[in-house]
């Protein structure tokens, strides 16, 4: 099925050129998900183009794919000078409207010089607007609407509407399975990076009550719908069964998730969610060198981030969280109480963990697998 003169499609711009064929496989099955019907792909040298049925939902669902970098909506138009001019007019008549306008030309093509196109569309696209009060920008900054047009092999696309993408590698990029704690939103933000960097994660979630679980559900499908494939597992374990409401804050719980990953991780790579501006050095130190003293290998994707936004955790989780660089270092003997009593050494502590197979779904706010974990908990 092909619409050449006025197929509207879809552009999608890899995150780096030596991915862009994990990021085509992945882009086709999480169209093919979402009952998206592709006509036909076309690779070109920065980009690749996709004619289907549904556009404007299929840019949407690939803003949360992994591995790219921009998405735009385009006609597409036959590679000559007069048929991409032509386009450019019927388009531009569609979308501006009494607005400052900048036509851009990206070619990849050596028969085309970019700036030619500039010139004499901008020219032919100001006659045709004369009566609307359009006038065209004298760079993109300061336009209303940018028309962006790539030249490629054989095609050629006019682009009007551009959304960016979460970027970074496809998924696995890394080759490397790491073990990760969500506890707090700061791990939540670790996992997200992780899986952007490339990782692939091995999830536990600790949880106060089915309130703080559902909480923790529900940001963490946020994260996980950037995975690329359907069925996951999530491991659980719920802190009030530890009986201990010592543990009832966020610093002692990073004492508590250290511990779990150096005696009871079951991969050597794990993931630790301390910024240094948040948590104290002495914090950091202590979890390295536990991690490493019992074989694992400690990763901290945002140690030296400084644009942390960490004023709203205690809204989005229930906990009673206590500034980290406000935790005086004598505290750390109430933890060793704690961890004396729940035997966190002991095989029997990973006992109380449990996991559960889900199934991701679509882009739901509620998929029906949380509702499913909290009904069996």
């Amino acid at each position: 099925m092909t619409r050449d003169k006025e197929e509207l499609l879809v552009l999608v711009f890899p995150t780096h050129y030596s991915i862009s064929n994990d990021v085509k496989i992945s882009t086709i099955k999480k169209l093919k998900e979402n009952n998206i019907i592709i006509y036909r792909l076309v690779m070109e040298k920065y980009f690749f183009s996709i004619y289907l049925n549904k556009p404007i939902q299929a840019s949407n669902i690939l803003t949360s794919c992994l591995g790219i970098k921009k998405i735009e909506i385009a006609y597409s138009s036959l590679n000559n000078i007069k048929a991409i001019v032509e386009q450019i007019i019927n388009v531009g008549q569609k979308i501006i409207i009494n607005e400052k306008f900048f036509i851009k030309v990206y070619s990849e093509n050596s028969n085309f010089v970019s700036r030619d196109i500039e010139f004499i569309a901008t020219g032919s696209l100001v006659e045709k607007l004369s009566n609307r009060l359009s006038r065209p920008s004298r760079n993109e900054e300061s336009a209303n609407k940018v028309m962006r047009v790539y030249v490629g092999k054989s095609k050629s696309y006019i682009s009007w509407k551009s959304l960016d993408g979460i970027q970074g590698n496809s998924y696995g990029q890394i080759k490397k399975k790491v073990f990760i704690i969500i506890y707090n939103e700061i791990s939540l933000y670790s996992l997200k990076k992780i899986i952007q960097m490339g990782f692939v994660p091995d999830i536990l979630i600790l949880y106060w009550d089915n309130i703080d679980l559902k909480n923790k559900l529900i940001s963490l499908h946020n994260i996980i719908t950037m995975i690329p494939i359907n069925k996951l597992k999530l491991k659980l374990l719920q802190l009030n069964l530890l009986n201990q409401n010592n543990l009832y804050s966020d610093i002692l719980l990073n004492f508590l998730v250290i511990d779990i990953y150096s005696y009871h991780s079951p991969l050597v790579n794990v993931i630790i969610p301390f910024n240094w501006i948040v948590h104290p050095v002495w914090l950091i130190d202590y979890s390295i060198n536990l991690c490493l003293e019992n074989g694992k290998f400690p990763w901290m994707p945002n140690l030296f981030e400084d644009d942390l936004k960490v004023s709203d955790w205690s809204k989005t989780f229930n906990n009673n969280i206590e500034q980290s660089n406000n935790f005086k270092r004598g505290k750390f003997k109430d933890y060793i109480k704690v961890r004396n009593k729940i035997g966190i050494k002991s095989e029997n502590f990973v006992k109380n963990i449990k996991v559960f197979s889900i199934k991701k779904g679509s882009l739901n706010i509620r998929p029906n697998y949380i509702d499913n974990i909290l009904n069996s908990i």
